[in-house]
């Protein structure tokens, strides 16, 4: 089974305007998911799919392929998978190798262990999976967590029932949370489902120290304090 990268890198953010081209420790954000895929994936199985030519020409110089994303795939509201049926019906179905399913790397989370991709990579085919998704522990138990309503504080609860765990050890263990730090599935699977999550997809435990999935100003901030920390090391 041959897997292929789909890094979808759009020009414009609400959260954060440009962050796919803001510079962190000398490289426009962009770069690091394109050089982690270098890493785990040949440059002809890598896909860089923008409407911002400063993109495409990132990943032309990094050796992968690219595409230009059409306007209407390229909004604020526009679904991810119609950006990956784009991909798949302009790219991956005309490749030399036969691509049966994509890994899906979102540049605005940066900081990713190779190892731990080509694991997961390995795993979705030893074990013939149809969706493979990252994830990480919750260090928030829902039983404690509440959501308030359109800001009135008269109109509120908690996610999960508190009387659902007796004990904080009980919490350990038993809530992820999707991480976004990868998506892998079979292209015939993305079709049928038109997602990455249906009661086939299964989870795959990520353990960096150093996630951020970027959105904002106050995560590039984490992102930058991040990538100094590691390069301390």
């Amino acid at each position: 089974m041959v897997t292929a990268a789909l890094i979808p890198a759009r020009k414009g953010s609400k959260g954060l305007p440009g962050k796919n081209l803001r510079v962190i420790c000398g490289k426009p954000l962009i770069d690091y998911t394109i050089l982690t895929a270098l890493e785990i994936l040949d440059p002809s199985l890598i896909l860089v799919s923008s409407d911002c030519k400063d993109i495409i020409n990132r990943g032309k110089n990094l050796g992968t392929n690219t595409i230009f994303r059409p306007n209407e795939f390229a909004t604020d509201n526009s679904p991810i998978i119609d950006t990956i049926f784009h991909a798949i019906n302009f790219s991956f179905e005309k490749s030399d190798q036969k691509v049966e399913s994509i890994i899906l790397l979102q540049p605005t989370f940066p900081i990713r262990n190779t190892f731990e991709l080509k694991e997961a990579i390995k795993l979705f085919k030893d074990k013939n999976l149809s969706s493979l998704v990252s994830v990480t522990k919750m260090k928030e138990h829902p039983s404690e967590c509440v959501s308030i309503y359109n800001n009135d504080q008269s109109k509120w609860n908690f996610l999960v029932d508190p009387n659902y765990s007796t004990n904080r050890q009980d919490y350990i263990g038993d809530h992820f949370f999707i991480s976004g730090n990868f998506y892998i599935a079979d292209i015939e699977y993305l079709k049928k489902n038109k997602g990455f999550f249906s009661q086939e997809t299964r989870f795959f435990e990520t353990n960096n120290i150093y996630s951020v999935d970027i959105d904002n100003q106050e995560d590039f901030n984490y992102a930058k304090y991040c990538f100094e920390m590691i390069n301390k090391f």
